[in-house]
């Protein structure tokens, strides 16, 4: 009886190391590549949302404006806070933040701001959505007016900064080398509130008034009804629902690991379920860049106008290429001619 005991108990323990074991040679050898893929894959969605949204088709649309931004955002997150980790994982590059404690503040800073940022570009576009289904003598519709962008521009990365302020307020730098939180309480309350749960919970809203005003516009004179809906097909309106949950579920997943990581109580739990929570949280924070990422791929699979627009700048593009070609093949036979 005893043997057997002791013999499950050292099968627990070799199970339990070849788990830690996997885990440990999977972060070190699959998820380091995680950041070089978002970022290969978000500058290819950066060059395609861009090339899209500036065709003449879309470039007034002040939905297609707020997107755009976002899209600029992104691969600016992706190129300052993701991928150098990969390059720190991988061949040992650091970025010198932790030099002074004024770049440990700036470095924390953009590390919330520029997420925070993008997804409130996204915000502004559900916003911008909501206000083109209102009834025309709503006054909300005037923020889908051109000359009132460049203001709500300004005014969200007013209110960005203004909600990110809290991180290098709460961050310094500590022994010389590390920057870390000075109050880990207040920074992970203020994180999971303000960062975490403000934007999400107002595109969820936006998203459901904007439902609620399509519901309604479908219960008028069927011809209006038919104008209606070809009008918002032709606004994004899908595409922008399925950007804003996507957006949602994995904002709320890493969210959910993050606030498992802060308060849960993990120093008591055994080396096997403290590496399993650590692959996970890490995991979960390396999928949040996913945001960054979607947006070109979601715009492609969900949107008939964004689908058009792309194709028909492609073949501008090829047929001015061609047209190119056929001009210099052209002119080179003649100037041999002379010559």
């Amino acid at each position: 009886m005893v043997d057997n005991n002791i013999t499950t108990t050292v099968d627990l323990i070799q199970t339990s190391k070849s788990l830690s074991d996997t885990l440990n040679l999977t972060s070190q050898h699959i998820l380091i590549y995680l950041p070089l893929i978002f970022f290969i894959f978000g500058l290819i969605g950066f060059i395609g949302n861009v090339f899209t949204y500036l065709q003449p088709q879309l470039r007034s649309n002040t939905c297609c404006i707020y997107l755009l931004c976002g899209s600029f955002i992104d691969i600016i997150n992706l190129s300052i806070n993701s991928f150098p980790t990969f390059l720190a994982a991988k061949y040992g590059i650091y970025i010198p933040w932790y030099l002074s404690s004024v770049l440990c503040k700036f470095n924390i800073f953009i590390f919330v701001f520029l997420p925070h940022l993008s997804i409130n570009f996204l915000c502004m576009a559900i916003i911008d959505r909501f206000a083109i289904t209102c009834d025309h003598t709503s006054s909300i519709r005037r923020i889908t007016q051109l000359r009132i962008v460049p203001w709500v521009i300004g005014l969200t990365v007013l209110t960005s900064g203004l909600f990110s302020l809290y991180a290098p307020i709460n961050y310094d730098l500590m022994y010389g080398y590390l920057c870390i939180s000075i109050q880990p309480m207040v920074t992970s309350i203020s994180y999971i509130v303000l960062i975490g749960l403000i934007s999400p919970i107002t595109m969820i809203i936006f998203v459901l008034l904007t439902y609620r005003n399509i519901r309604r516009s479908r219960g008028r004179v069927s011809e209006v009804g038919r104008k209606c809906g070809q009008n918002l097909r032709n606004q994004f309106i899908v595409t922008i629902f399925a950007q804003i949950l996507i957006t949602t579920f994995i904002a709320l997943q890493w969210i959910i690991a993050y606030t498992y990581f802060t308060f849960a109580p993990i120093y008591t739990e055994t080396p096997v379920d403290l590496s399993i929570i650590i692959f996970v949280f890490s995991l979960s924070n390396s999928f949040y860049y996913l945001n960054n990422v979607k947006a070109f791929y979601v715009s492609i699979l969900t949107s008939r106008v964004f689908r058009k627009a792309f194709v028909g700048g492609m073949s501008n593009l090829f047929r001015r290429y061609i047209r190119q070609q056929m001009n210099v093949s052209l002119i080179n036979p003649f100037t041999q001619t002379r010559n």
